[in-house]
């Protein structure tokens, strides 16, 4: 992986290339977004030099070929806020210098110039600034409940939609479906460990180990990890979970180091007019910086928003939720927080507590399986009708 990762990279600086197949995870730069992009851009490249090799017998010299390329939904600079994908590739060797980020190239330009397809993975829906790559999306890799509000894309896109714990799962289950035509289900994580690796330490971190009470788990997930674990030759991989999880979340929620500026760009959904963080601390925690609500503040005006939404999550002491709205505009803030309160497809049980903000209206969550995935469809009703 390493080696094709460093041709990419090289490749795509002196434009060696006759076509381009982008494979674009979400705006948030999570470890499954990162992993899946990585990952399945990786199997395109395999899966593109297998399929030549049976049809091709003497290449060129010198011939330009298809590129296939992850692009990390995140400027390069801003990559040290994602510790856990940071802590998790440079353990696995993927330095930094290896990497396509999304500042790195003016993606307008890019799927412009030459013939190009994008993959989407660990999201179906286009950021605003994002739009422009519609007509150029072949197929879509994700585990959110499907969204066809804002659905424009061609007719003949391909489409892997489940609500699973992880979107790595589906990405292995396509390699697999995909490497199986070929009559070589096995090769591809046979000869590409570090991809296989990488799989199974995003599911195990987006599952929590399959936590019982996080339920984010599904049988899916659980189907694929076990696979990846027989292609690994693990001898106790309960173990090995316990020990990626424990490892894995020690990265996550290492932020100590992080401003509240930062912690607000760490890992950040943007629904329209709605800015979307989710923190590996609780909300309460975060609130409690040096100049966080001004943090807040500078960020919706920075992005354009109007409201802030803010999720936390803790692990320390048994899975805590905890959430907070604020915003520019107090009528419409309070209007949010009613809404939120009285979602219930399905209930989020915010509770309000005695703790009080500028501004902000600051509730435990006391349904501990709802995540970002869960406050999404509310925010996207109450916009529809504010």
């Amino acid at each position: 992986m390493e080696d094709y990762l460093s041709t990419t990279v090289s490749n795509l600086k002196s434009v060696n290339y006759a076509a381009l197949n982008l494979v674009i995870g979400n705006e948030s730069c999570d470890l499954d977004s990162a992993v899946s992009a990585l990952v399945y851009a990786s199997f395109l490249n395999w899966r593109h030099s297998q399929i030549k090799c049976t049809v091709c017998t003497r290449p060129t010299p010198g011939a330009k070929d298809l590129l296939c390329a992850a692009v990390l939904n995140v400027d390069r600079e801003d990559f040290e806020l994602k510790t856990e994908v940071e802590f998790c590739l440079r353990e696995s060797g993927v330095s930094k210098e290896m990497l396509v980020f999304r500042n790195d190239y003016d993606l307008q330009e890019l799927v412009t110039k030459t013939k190009t397809n994008v993959v989407l993975v660990d999201h179906h829906t286009l950021a605003i600034k994002d739009k422009f790559l519609a007509p150029y999306v072949t197929e879509i890799i994700d585990h959110r409940p499907i969204d066809k509000t804002e659905w424009t894309y061609r007719d003949d896109t391909r489409s892997t939609i489940e609500t699973v714990g992880s979107c790595c799962t589906l990405v292995a289950q396509r390699i697999i479906d995909m490497s199986a035509v070929m009559a070589k289900k096995i090769e591809f994580f046979e000869t590409h460990p570090l991809c296989t690796q990488l799989l199974h330490s995003t599911i195990i971190l987006d599952t929590v180990n399959f936590s019982k009470e996080v339920k984010k788990g599904t049988p899916h997930d659980l189907e694929i990890v076990t696979f990846l674990e027989g292609i690994m030759k693990i001898e106790n991989p309960e173990a090995e979970r316990e020990s990626k999880l424990a490892r894995l979340l020690e990265a996550r929620t290492n932020v100590s180091r992080l401003t509240a500026a930062q912690l607000l760009k760490k890992d950040v959904k943007i629904v329209k007019e709605v800015y979307v963080p989710s923190f590996p601390i609780l909300v309460e925690e975060f609130l409690s910086k040096p100049e966080a609500l001004t943090a807040v503040s500078e960020a919706l005006k920075s992005s354009g928003c109007s409201l802030a939404l803010l999720l936390g999550m803790s692990l320390q002491t048994g899975l805590k939720r905890d959430a907070a709205i604020c915003g520019s505009e107090s009528d419409k803030t309070a209007k949010l927080a009613k809404f939120l309160q009285d979602w219930s497809a399905p209930s989020l049980q915010l509770t309000a507590t005695d703790l009080q903000y500028p501004n902000t209206y600051y509730f435990n969550q006391l349904y501990l399986g709802a995540s970002r995935k869960q406050y999404i469809p509310a925010v996207n009703a109450f916009l529809q009708n504010p």
